[in-house]
């Protein structure tokens, strides 16, 4: 249940969740009560870009990125006193996934902040992604995609079931990296950056999910759904600077494709410094956003939606719902019937290679912090969480 519509009963207990993306770090903090429900305490985020340079580095996170994302760990650490919260579950993703020195980051952030994460799988931050997006849109049919910082995840949902995932390399902060030019100024030692876009463009449309990889039915009305916060950040500055009056369908907001196609012509004609000083873009994400809406705009052409729903929720909900629904009781795990259903193994492909998952088992995992490289381990598995007291006490 998604904090705008709580319904409160006694509290039980008080989670966190720690996101560590290739772009930001992220924190947010709910309030558990007995009847299942939620509601969001509070939340923070730093743009910490533990993925930065990762590919000029040849994998490898550098000792810099890591003690910046140290230092923003400690900064969550004392929120987690200040606000009493009793569980926190630390995720990693693309940046520590695809890192060719994923131990040393995961031990070195342990030994500086006490923080031990659960380093994701693509299918596995697509599936949590879906959850936290389910949780608050309840759609059972159409493709769900969340796009980060690192990576894209597109899950095709059937009956409110994942029947396939397809991972992308088409992350914004890797895009935007890949694609910076830098041109000097006439008879002047200043540069002016820009992204190259036909470069940008012809790499995303390549490297696309198309609609073929997905066996869609005809006769199901199909929704595309964006999880993520360049997908808001986008739709933030269309709702104002055209102030148009978004359509709405029931509680749900949309973008129609030609307000993509726009957006992305305005961030396009502009230099990254020009994007920077933009009214109702946030400065630190002034540098990928352009590159956000290249993906919106192709994904919506290659898989031919012409609107696209904006989900509030996301990855952090979808490892809290998870969690919640092995800790309470028969009538609430009913009521997640998106849950129950995809707690099987699901079809998914990356690198163009299909792999099977083993059936999810009930009993907490001991490979819940096992390299995401793996390809031995349970899908869905049980993500392992810390009680804050033993971690403060370190």
């Amino acid at each position: 249940m998604y904090t705008g519509s709580v319904v409160e009963s006694k509290k039980k207990e008080s989670i966190a969740i720690i996101d560590l993306g290739y772009n930001s770090v992220k924190i947010s903090a709910y309030d558990i009560y007995k009847n299942g429900h939620y509601k969001k305490n509070f939340q923070r985020q730093e743009y910490v870009q533990i993925g930065l340079d990762l590919s000029k580095n040849n994998g490898l996170i550098s000792k810099q990125n890591i003690e910046r994302t140290a230092s923003a760990l400690l900064s969550f650490r004392k929120g987690l006193k200040e606000q009493d919260v009793d569980y926190v579950i630390p995720i990693a993703t693309s940046a520590v996934r695809d890192a060719i020195n994923q131990k040393e980051v995961i031990y070195d952030l342990k030994d500086q902040s006490g923080l031990y994460f659960n380093v994701l799988t693509g299918p596995e931050e697509g599936f949590f992604s879906y959850l936290g997006a389910q949780s608050y849109m309840h759609i059972p049919n159409g493709l769900f995609f969340d796009l980060g910082g690192g990576s894209m995840e597109v899950m095709h949902i059937q009956d409110y079931k994942i029947v396939k995932t397809v991972c992308a390399e088409l992350g914004v902060l890797r895009l935007s990296e890949k694609f910076i030019e830098f041109d000097q100024y006439k008879n002047s030692d200043k540069f002016i950056s820009r992204l190259d876009y036909g470069k940008l463009e012809k790499t995303i449309s390549k490297n696309m999910p198309l609609r073929t990889q997905f066996k869609l039915d005809k006769s199901h009305e199909l929704k595309l759904v964006a999880i993520g916060g360049t997908a808001r950040s986008i739709y933030k500055f269309i709702s104002k600077v055209f102030v148009l009056n978004l359509p709405f369908s029931h509680h749900h907001v949309f973008l129609e494709k030609r307000m993509i196609d726009l957006t992305n012509s305005i961030f396009s004609a502009l230099s990254l410094h020009e994007m920077s000083n933009l009214r109702f873009v946030d400065p630190q994400r002034s540098k990928t956003i352009t590159a956000g809406s290249f993906v919106l705009k192709i994904l919506m052409e290659k898989l031919n939606f012409d609107t696209m729903f904006i989900c509030p929720t996301g990855i952090r909900e979808g490892v809290l719902e998870h969690y919640l629904y092995f800790r309470m009781d028969k009538k609430y795990r009913k009521r997640k019937k998106f849950i129950e259903i995809n707690c099987e193994p699901i079809i998914v492909i990356n690198n163009n290679a299909n792999k099977k998952y083993p059936k999810h088992s009930s009993s907490s995992s001991s490979t819940a912090t096992a390299s995401a490289n793996s390809n031995s381990y349970a899908f869905p598995r049980r993500l392992e969480s810390f009680k804050v007291n033993k971690l403060l006490a370190e």
